[in-house]
């Protein structure tokens, strides 16, 4: 099986391709924008690298957030439509998920930063969901981790960034009836509906 694995969710623009005897190719680049130009050339050349041609591919992880709204939206589109167009399986994986799984402790708070006050915060045992993805206030992380057992918490700062080859194993993981990946925001956008005028 050959699987790609992308994260355009965070400050970074990654991609990676792995199969069962481990990883093949993958590239990494620190970003603050500018992904949606650079995920699909760079999908392009960890492609060439490995000599495999897009129809190789049998399935698709790609982190479906939390983390930017633009990232998250650019890699499930870009994930789907890869997959529709060449018969691959796109699974979305969370970046919660994803930097738990890196982390050897077994129990884990991995925090985001929300930027708005808050932070992104879900608890993992041994890489399993103990508690969902949700929002919670800055000044409440030590509190929330003290009501679930004290886990090591990882972030938000400093955050690791997310491993594409990580991403690419748990969708391994996944099963064949997973649904497609959709986007996973824990509030809504802080962009509004431009007011339209109203016509007399």
């Amino acid at each position: 099986m050959i699987v790609l694995g992308i994260d355009a969710c965070l400050g970074r623009c990654s991609v990676a391709l792995i199969s069962e005897e481990g990883a093949i190719a993958s590239k990494s680049e620190e970003m603050a924008r500018g992904h949606v130009e650079r995920l699909a050339p760079m999908v392009h050349e960890v492609l060439a690298e490995a000599n495999i041609a897009p129809t190789a591919i049998n399935r698709i992880g790609v982190t479906c957030g939390p983390g930017g709204f633009t990232g998250a939206r650019l890699g499930v589109s870009f994930a789907r439509g890869l997959a529709l167009s060449n018969g691959a399986q796109a699974i979305g994986i969370s970046t919660l998920e994803a930097i738990a799984a890196q982390t050897p402790a077994d129990l884990v708070l991995v925090a985001l930063d929300g930027r708005r006050g808050d932070l992104f915060v879900q608890i993992f045992d041994k890489g399993v969901p103990v508690t969902p993805p949700e929002a919670i206030a800055t000044d409440m992380l030590d509190i929330h981790a003290a009501k679930h057992g004290a886990p090591l918490i990882i972030g938000p700062d400093p955050l690791p960034p997310i491993d594409p080859v990580i991403v690419a194993r748990l969708a391994t993981l996944r099963g064949a009836e997973e649904g497609p990946p959709r986007p996973l925001y824990l509030r809504a956008p802080d962009a509004k509906a431009a007011m339209r005028p109203v016509l007399r």
